[in-house]
């Protein structure tokens, strides 16, 4: 099973600084208590998606444009 790591719900940024197994062990650290924002666009909002594949990996995509 993949790891849980936060998605900015403003630019789509996936963050794998911190990832967890479930929604409830994310709830359990305090993952939605947290003073989080986004690295690309400092926006506050997130989602917890799955971290697989080319996903995480675009941790911190730049754009170039």
């Amino acid at each position: 099973m993949a790891r849980l790591v936060r998605k900015c719900t403003q630019c789509g940024s996936v963050d794998s600084r911190s990832s967890w197994a479930s929604a409830d062990e994310a709830a359990r650290k305090d993952a939605f208590n947290d003073k989080w924002s986004c690295s690309s666009c400092a926006w506050t909002d997130f989602e917890l998606v799955e971290a697989d594949g080319e996903e995480a990996e675009q941790r911190n995509p730049v754009n170039a444009g």
